[in-house]
């Protein structure tokens, strides 16, 4: 294991932003990439051999390829191998699909390597495992650290820290096209799987100081922005909350919504009333063949919702804590973060890559720089307190993701 070698699992639309920041960082020496797909490494490949960056040992400029190493392999199929490969490494970044995220975190146990990932979530007794393992490895495991979960917890732990007593933390968060375009007003930012299951899975929310599910799409309101006064929004229940529910139990009312243009959940149900989520395949009468309908939609709305040459993106980004700073007090204040990012054209990067991968990757900086040193298994906004918060909204911000903060009493 050298100092300053991390390994990114997944090269994906999140995999190759994490893999490029890490690459311009000078406290990286070299960074491992694994994905099955050969065609995608082979793009970072490319991408990196245009860029420059700065040796941290001679101080001179090199290609960031030359820190760069792909791995094609199927982590699936080839554990023992990504066992052996990962222990190589000094820290891990995991930025794969929902359904292989568990094995990604097994397998950098096993090999005995810090690891932070964009989506391993909370379960009581699987965190709970995983907290015992790493601390007897004595390695740090840092869960769902992208945008949502992820920053928007962070934003939300701290906010919550600053109040004595706190009635409620509301998050809004999404990724939309600048321009509302039919169909759906919406365009496939991550994993087209990704987005329906967010509409699918139930949400855990927290009412009345209990943890609770309730289905994704459901409480439906508007929404606006000062900075679009002529455009609207909605937002709608969405399973975001992660590990908040654990480590903020004092707030009686938490949850996580989806900030789509408005009329975006509407159009969702109906494919829903209509059947077009069903797994369960159907017989097709002019064919005879048997089709599932969500295989058939996710397959459509990939290629109907792609993002094209000249399309853009941005992310809106809302976080309120409601509450008092004193006990006693009488005045209700909330602390309000928000944030609107745009679409990079100068390097032709998404708001949602950007947005997701940088706070993921700059913990996983921050991890590697010795400044989380906590072991076990640390939800983000544990690791991301205090001074390092101060850091990490600096880091973000010279990356070009600004987070506005502001307080005032609640009507």
């Amino acid at each position: 294991m050298t100092k300053g070698d991390v390994v990114v699992l997944g090269s994906g639309l999140m995999g190759f932003s994490i893999a490029m920041d890490l690459l311009e960082s000078s406290a990286v020496s070299k960074v491992a990439v694994v994905d099955s797909s050969g065609e995608r490494l082979r793009g970072l490949q490319v991408r990196a051999s245009r860029l420059s960056g700065l040796d941290q040992t001679t101080g001179r400029n090199l290609k960031l390829a030359d820190k760069l190493q792909i791995v094609e392999m199927d982590i699936v199929k080839k554990k023992e191998e990504l066992q052996t490969l990962l222990s190589k490494y000094e820290i891990g970044v995991g930025a794969l699909p929902h359904e292989i995220a568990e094995e990604a975190v097994k397998s950098a146990l096993e090999a005995g390597i810090n690891f932070v990932d964009l989506i391993y979530s909370w379960h009581h007794d699987r965190s709970t495992s995983v907290d015992t393992k790493a601390k007897q490895k004595g390695v740090t495991i840092i869960p769902a650290c992208g945008l949502a979960p992820g920053l928007t917890s962070i934003l939300a732990k701290n906010s919550a820290d600053q109040m004595e007593e706190v009635d409620s933390v509301k998050i809004k968060v999404g990724g939309i096209p600048e321009v509302p375009k039919q169909p759906l007003n919406y365009k496939v930012v991550f994993s087209i799987e990704s987005v329906l299951e967010e509409y699918v899975r139930e949400a855990l929310v927290v009412r009345d100081g209990k943890r609770v599910m309730l289905p994704a799409l459901s409480e439906v309101e508007d929404l606006t922005f000062h900075q679009f006064p002529d455009q609207k929004f909605e937002a709608f229940i969405t399973d975001g909350l992660s590990t908040l529910s654990e480590t903020l139990r004092r707030v009686k009312f938490m949850e996580e919504k989806t900030i789509r243009w408005k009329g975006h959940a509407n159009q969702i149900q109906l494919l829903m009333d209509l059947g077009f989520f069903s797994e369960r395949p159907v017989n097709l009468k002019t064919t005879g063949n048997r089709v599932s309908p969500r295989a058939l939609l996710s397959t459509l709305l990939d290629k109907k919702l792609a993002m094209h040459q000249g399309d853009k993106d941005m992310t809106l980004l809302r976080v309120d804590v409601q509450g008092r700073k004193r006990k006693g007090d009488k005045s209700t204040r909330i602390h309000q973060y928000e944030m609107i990012d745009r679409f990079d054209v100068a390097t032709q990067t998404t708001s949602m890559a950007r947005t997701t991968a940088h706070p993921c990757s700059t913990v996983a900086l921050m991890v590697l720089e010795g400044k989380i040193t906590e072991r076990g298994f640390i939800p983000p906004e544990l690791a991301i307190k205090d001074d390092r918060f101060d850091e990490f909204l600096s880091r973000l911000e010279l990356k070009g993701l600004n987070i506005k903060e502001r307080e005032f009493l609640a009507d």
